[in-house]
């Protein structure tokens, strides 16, 4: 295990906050909360392993981890961030590739553990047995205007079922996709709520009204051509076949653009993890559990910002 490597990386994150940043999506303030907020969970899992009823090992056994919890979560960020291969971060860090897996896969379900996705999931957290008329409260609560809706596409490797095959595959984008969608605040400062790895080809009018169907009715919302008709729902005017938007109609569509654009500026924030851009190469089913971590990385992200 290469030391200097992460010395040189904890240097730039200190004394370069911006090139820092832009090498672990984090910046350092963001950074030292979430290993802080690890380093609890850890201890917690430890003690718990420690004082388990049927332990053989003796406290304190077992093969040494050859990084510390920092070094292993900035392993992870890496990864999540720039989305190297496993290869060509052993070669940087100076470890086997198996190691590299083992502590990105060690990272991810501490790091979806303490960042929630959404607001939703973080208040279901915290309060477990929430009623519906708690949660329509809680939603009254919100800063006042519509919510923005919107989704995004990201490829995954050809599925070898043949069912799933047709499933995933988008004819829009000519190759199998995975479909997200996310509900943000008005100012674009939070995710609302978010659905994580739908097929490609589902239509992002279907996904919302499935969406709508659990949240309360008294939610407005602003969302793009592609939710035309959906109840509470504010969307641009469509031009006429072989016709022309009035004036009144253009100046709607441009201020409703204006307001639109924070949830553009959010999916942004996320394709610059680009786990959540570029083809995913995980497991399928470790699908949810990473986006979802790039979804609480992206609202720590936002709220240092």
């Amino acid at each position: 295990m290469d030391q200097n490597f992460f010395n040189r990386l904890l240097h730039l994150i200190n004394e370069k906050p911006k090139q820092g940043k832009r090498m672990i999506g984090l910046s350092a303030s963001a950074l030292w909360e979430l290993w802080q907020r690890i380093a609890e969970q850890e201890k917690k899992k430890q003690e718990q392993q420690a004082n388990r009823a049927d332990r053989q090992r003796q406290v304190g056994g077992g093969r040494k981890k050859e990084a510390q919890l920092l070094c292993r979560l900035i392993v992870a960020l890496l990864y999540i961030r720039q989305h190297w291969t496993m290869q060509g971060l052993a070669e940087c860090v100076g470890c086997a590739e198996s190691t590299i897996w083992n502590y990105i896969h060690e990272m991810l379900p501490y790091i979806r553990a303490e960042l929630p996705a959404s607001l939703l999931e973080q208040w279901k957290q915290e309060c477990s047995g929430i009623e519906q008329a708690e949660l329509e409260r809680w939603l009254a609560e919100l800063p006042e205007g519509e919510q923005l809706v919107d989704t995004w596409e990201q490829p995954i490797p050809r599925p070898k079922d043949n069912q799933k095959q047709e499933q995933y595959y988008s004819g829009k984008q000519k190759q199998h996709t995975r479909k997200n969608q996310g509900i943000v605040l008005p100012n674009g400062t939070d995710l609302v709520d978010v659905i994580i790895g739908e097929p490609g080809p589902r239509s992002d009018s279907k996904l919302f009204e499935q969406t709508q169907g659990e949240l309360p009715e008294s939610l407005s919302f602003i969302g793009d051509a592609a939710y035309i008709g959906r109840n509470n729902t504010t969307t641009p005017y469509k031009k006429p076949p072989k016709g022309q938007l009035t004036q009144g109609q253009k100046d709607f569509n441009r201020q409703l653009s204006q307001k639109r654009v924070y949830v553009e500026h959010v999916i942004r924030v996320f394709k610059i993890f680009r786990l959540a851009k570029e083809q995913f190469r995980l497991r399928a089913e470790m699908y949810e559990q990473a986006i979802g971590c790039v979804c609480g990385l992206v609202r720590l992200r936002v709220q240092y910002a």
